[in-house]
């Protein structure tokens, strides 16, 4: 244990009770109720001892006055927290010096003599930092008259030191009984001082030293167990944060945190899970390392057996379950409870736990050694906790199952054409080490590989979502509207009417711009409560059949809402992704066959793809730059090809959508591998990563100096960062005009500065639409394209 650093020495300050004194006066002035009767005798008294409303510089005058001392603080504290097991104090002012202790709080922090004592540096430091903080609140309050709080609230743990179990003790320091004297009066608040504004403790020590102020009076410490709210906030934490119940450091933690919870430190806490996937039992290392149960023999040679008998138990069981004394069980007990006592339980709490949608996914354990150890407080006790290791666990089960899948897609996934044998190759090498205790598998990487990267995207995607959303939640408003105005002149229903006017709030939120959580609002209202009212509505009014019918038949049969103007969007984004994937499918299998590489597309609003092409990826047919030329050229080509391609789709569309085109060139090789959980090919080296990082930033980036988006409809934008990336692509770009597929004009722009990215320049040119193919089967492949899923 150590001494609170911050002393009576270090803040300049003076026992008081006149501050005290002054509150009571106060409050007898102003007749609050039982005031004067409760403290008028005692300011009768106190004022008959003239030296106690001065500075006390000797203690012993409150040793001579101690009954009168004792009544004067004994009035600071209400009467429900003067018995035994209040935790309450009186300090000088910012000292650990107490002056006045109630039992419970002497027994806990005042171990030798009358320094408040607390068990850590870390404890310490927080609590002196909080003292410092609130001396300054005092000197903003008292000196410059402004309305900061005068109190602080601080939690600290606290370590028992004959069961070493963990307290958690909430102290809260009010300094109402402190006044304070500047002994330098040229000292002020700095011009444009702000009490909203927080500064740190470093700046206002550098403000008002404190060595410029005086502090008189007392200040009252307030002690609370909140051992309970933060155990489980701690087991929260922990929980939310754990990756699997097998991380032995973790569970450590969570099995000291619930024996504080319960209060006792030598019960034991499991956790035995029961996970299952396509009626199967996984038994995974928490089964070993972490269960109760396991730790018993004969349950791991019948595992399959125990597993079952616990579900067969608490099948209908959903509830904790208490045996406060085996010894007195008579062998009235089930098979399982058996496995228990072998491993020596006298006391056992059983928690089952399910998954939300019902099933049994595991048991929370608590083993006491001694009869009678555990009982129904201690299950009250854990109740907060148990739904957080409920969601624990099946988030546990949740990410093993993910696992599985996960592992199932790796090994026995489809591997494109290109990167086949490679992958062949690591999974040659896993197979015949598989039996050896340090198997893994090999890593999946290629050297000196070019990439090019391309996007086409669909303009203002999710301005047009949403605008379509609020069309018809506009639309489904309207009709509710017409509904409820008709209803009224038939029923005389106030009800009717209060949802008239939310209807009128919901369509001025609607036709604003629409929140997600405005959105989420509005359609719960309209498939629950007015649902609701409508259906009512029918049963009670038969007259007002068909014009209730009539809305319901204008709502979308599944989605039980207006669908129109967001059918329209989607359906207008599936059909130019439609369009572009077959598109490329057909690109892909021609420019495949010049040189094999590595392509790789997402699909969201538009179509994004990577290439990677180099000697690496096909170690048995020769390379060189030509391959990498003539697939920059095919690049290009392709998206001057698909801006066509969706431009002539635009007026076939329910809802007119145009696309942009974006290439990001790049002339240096690079290095990539398989990230295994993300299923991909990810850059290597720090470098590399730049291209990873300017890929994400220049989808929406802007031209400098301007508002302008450098993507534009009918045109494909080229990014760089060194002219010789860009020289390749003009010579492309002035035959791809020749060709008729590119205009002649080129944009030069500077790009906008981007988060880690600067001096990034492009080009800009022109798609030509009216040139058609000319090559017959080319044009039939389009037009076969265009025409499929007709909408």
């Amino acid at each position: 244990m150590t001494s609170v650093s911050l002393t009576y020495a270090d803040f300049n300050s003076i026992l008081s009770l006149n501050p005290l004194v002054k509150v009571l006066r106060k409050m007898i002035a102003e007749e609050k109720p039982g005031a004067k009767k409760l403290y008028q005798q005692i300011l009768t008294d106190a004022e008959a001892v003239p030296e106690l409303l001065e500075p006390i510089q000797d203690v012993t005058l409150l040793k001579q006055h101690s009954e009168l001392v004792e009544a004067l603080l004994g009035s600071i504290f209400p009467p429900s927290t003067s018995s035994n097991q209040g935790f309450y104090a009186i300090t000088y002012p910012f000292s650990s010096e107490t002056i006045y202790a109630s039992p419970g709080f002497r027994n806990i922090f005042l171990k030798d003599g009358t320094n408040i004592n607390v068990p850590d540096r870390r404890t310490t430091v927080d609590i002196s930092r909080a003292s410092l903080l609130l001396a300054y609140h005092v000197i903003l309050k008292r000196c410059f008259s402004l309305q900061v709080p005068i109190t602080t609230t601080t939690v600290h743990p606290f370590t028992e030191e004959d069961g070493g179990l963990t307290k958690y003790y909430e102290l809260r320091l009010n300094a109402e009984f402190v006044d304070v004297v500047c002994v330098d009066e040229k000292i002020s608040l700095p011009e444009g001082f702000s009490p909203t504004h927080t500064l740190s403790l470093e700046e206002l020590q550098e403000l008002f030293p404190l060595d410029n102020f005086q502090f008189e009076g007392l200040v009252v410490i307030n002690v609370s167990d909140v051992t309970s709210e933060q155990v489980t906030s701690e087991i929260k934490t922990a929980l939310l944060n754990i990756n699997a119940f097998s991380e032995a450091e973790v569970f450590e933690d969570l099995q000291a945190h619930m024996q504080s919870l319960i209060g006792l430190r030598n019960v034991k806490i499991g956790i035995t899970p029961l996970f299952k996937k396509n009626d199967y039992y996984l038994y995974t290392e928490t089964h070993y390392r972490n269960s109760l149960l396991f730790k018993n023999p004969e349950v791991i040679e019948k595992k399959d057996e125990v597993s079952h008998l616990c579900q067969r138990i608490f099948r209908t069981e959903t509830e904790p379950v208490l045996y406060e004394n085996l010894e007195r069980t008579n062998g009235h007990y089930n098979e399982l409870v058996r496995y228990y006592l072998q491993l020596g339980a006298k006391s056992l709490l059983l928690c089952p736990l399910q998954y939300k949608n019902g099933g049994l996914i595991g048991l929370l354990e608590i083993m006491g050694e001694q009869p009678g150890e555990l009982n129904y407080a201690h299950l009250s006790a854990i109740t907060p906790a148990i739904e957080l290791f409920r969601l624990a666990l099946e988030k546990t089960a949740d990410s093993l199952e993910a696992q599985i899948d996960k592992t199932i897609k790796e090994h026995f996934t489809a591997i494109q054409p290109a990167v086949e044998w490679k992958f062949t190759e690591a999974a040659f090498q896993y197979l015949q080490h598989q039996n050896t205790d340090l198997v893994k598998m090999p890593q999946i990487a290629f050297q000196d590989v070019y990439p090019l990267y391309g996007a086409i995207d669909v303009r203002n995607s999710s301005l047009e979502r949403t605008n379509s959303i609020q069309l018809d939640l506009l639309e489904q408003l309207t009709l509710a509207n017409d509904v409820l105005s008709k209803a009224c002149k038939v029923i005389d229903f106030p009800l009717l009417k209060e949802t008239q006017f939310r209807i009128e709030k919901y369509m001025a939120a609607a036709s604003d711009t629409l929140l997600s959580d405005d959105e989420m609002q509005i359609y719960d209202f309209l498939q629950i409560h007015l649902d609701s009212i409508f259906q009512n509505l029918l049963h009670l009014r038969p007259e007002l059949k068909k014009l209730i019918n009539g809305y319901f038949n204008a709502l979308d049969s599944q989605r039980k809402v207006v669908y129109h103007h967001r059918k329209d969007y989607e359906d207008s984004i599936t059909r130019i992704n439609d369009v572009l994937d077959r598109f490329t499918d057909l690109e892909q299998r021609t420019i495949q066959e010049i040189y094999p590489h590595y392509f790789e597309r997402y699909i969201t609003d538009g179509v994004e793809f990577n290439i990677y092409v180099g000697q690496s990826l096909s170690p048995n047919k020769p390379f060189n730059e030509m391959y990498v030329r003539n697939l920059k050229l095919w690049q290009l080509s392709f998206l001057a090809k698909a801006a066509r391609l969706t431009a002539s789709l635009e007026k076939r569309l329910p809802l007119p959508l145009q696309t942009t085109q974006l290439i990001l060139a790049h002339a240096i090789p690079l290095s990539i591998s398989f990230r295994r959980k993300e299923r991909k090919f990810d850059v290597d080296g720090a470098y590399n990563i730049r291209y990873e990082i300017i890929k994400k930033r220049i989808d929406k980036v802007h031209i400098r100096d301007s508002e302008e988006r450098l993507t534009q409809p009918g045109k494909i934008a080229i990014v760089y960062s060194q002219h010789k990336e860009l020289a390749e692509y003009l010579e492309y770009i002035e035959f791809l005009h020749n060709e008729g597929l590119l205009g002649e004009n080129i944009e030069h722009l500077d790009l906008e500065d981007t988060q880690g990215i600067s001096g990034l320049k492009a080009v800009r040119v022109d798609v030509c639409f009216n040139n058609e193919p000319t090559n017959t089967p080319q044009k039939e492949a389009y037009t076969k394209m265009i025409n499929l899923r007709q909408v």
